[in-house]
């Protein structure tokens, strides 16, 4: 049997082509703040699910141009100190010198779609998230020197407050479900933050932030994570037992036991940022259960 030695030389550069094209599309996704953009979009998609709200294009549109430019200014803002702790995205942003445009950009388009779609109270308060959000680095995440796990209880109460905003925006009256869900969103991106901040401990300790792995330290962090899951487990349960959520609510429950996986191969491997992006994907997570199992009871239910 011969070789057809051509060939393959002309397969392996063609594999080389198409990862040098798609390597700068998945960095950008992950590093420049695009993920977690889609994970604030797929929490409020989830909701909407739960809850019944017809959901529209505009509200997806305005989560994504609010989140989206906090997190690309925080990456980009703190670029240099990922070089010790997280060189993939400090390279990505080593020429980068668009952040202006992006954050102005996105204040245009959240305005044009508050005023345009819904009112000016609207605009204010996407401006107020907007504005807290791009504070953080520079203002309130220095508030965690003074009191323990700040910035973990910042940005959870600005993702839990993504359900408050639903309800808002579509002029829905709040209920007992609403502020579990919304306690339920604040405990996960909690757990998720602190995840983070394993990666992080060593230079958080060297700027004097009291993260939760700081201030517990030798892995006890690990612990509460455990704890805090167990915690989110009955907070579903109580609420489809309680008829507060519907019976399809019950697939969050695997998103959780996923996340009991990735909790220990970041403890295994606190170095490797592939299993943060494990974390980071999670709130993604929920919308893709949510709905596959909706769309399961519709069709049982049309049988």
């Amino acid at each position: 049997m011969t070789l057809n030695y051509g060939y393959y030389e002309k397969n392996e550069t063609n594999g080389f082509a198409v990862e040098q094209l798609l390597n700068p599309i998945w960095n950008e996704f992950i590093y420049s703040g695009h993920l977690l953009a889609l994970g604030a979009i797929s929490v409020v998609a989830m909701c909407a699910i739960i809850f019944k709200i017809p959901i529209t294009w505009d509200f997806l549109a305005l989560i994504y141009f609010i989140f989206y430019p906090i997190y690309f200014y925080d990456y980009s803002r703190g670029a240099s100190d990922d070089l010790l702790t997280n060189s993939k995205r400090a390279e990505h942003f080593k020429n980068k010198k668009k952040t202006s445009f992006i954050i102005y950009g996105s204040f245009l388009i959240t305005g044009i779609i508050s005023l345009y779609f819904s009112n000016f109270l609207t605009m204010c308060i996407s401006f107020t998230i907007l504005v807290f959000g791009l504070l953080y680095g520079s203002h309130f995440k220095l508030l965690t020197k003074k009191i323990v796990a700040f910035k973990n209880i910042y940005v959870s109460s600005v993702w839990a407050l993504l359900v408050v905003f639903l309800f808002y925006y579509y002029s829905i009256p709040l209920t007992s479900a609403t502020i579990l869900i919304t306690a339920f969103i604040f405990m996960r991106i909690f757990i998720i933050q602190i995840l983070f901040d394993v990666r992080d401990v060593e230079g958080d300790a060297k700027k004097g932030l009291k993260t939760v792995p700081v201030v517990l330290g030798n892995q006890k962090e690990f612990n509460l994570l455990k704890n805090l899951n167990a915690i989110t487990i009955l907070m579903i349960c109580y609420g489809i037992y309680s008829n507060l959520i519907p019976m399809i609510s019950f697939v969050i429950l695997l998103a959780i036991l996923y996340s009991f996986y990735y909790i220990e191969k970041i403890r295994a491997c606190k170095k490797d940022h592939s299993c943060y992006l494990l974390a980071a994907a999670e709130p993604t997570l929920y919308f893709a259960l949510i709905f596959c199992s909706n769309c399961l009871f519709t069709t049982f239910s049309a049988i």
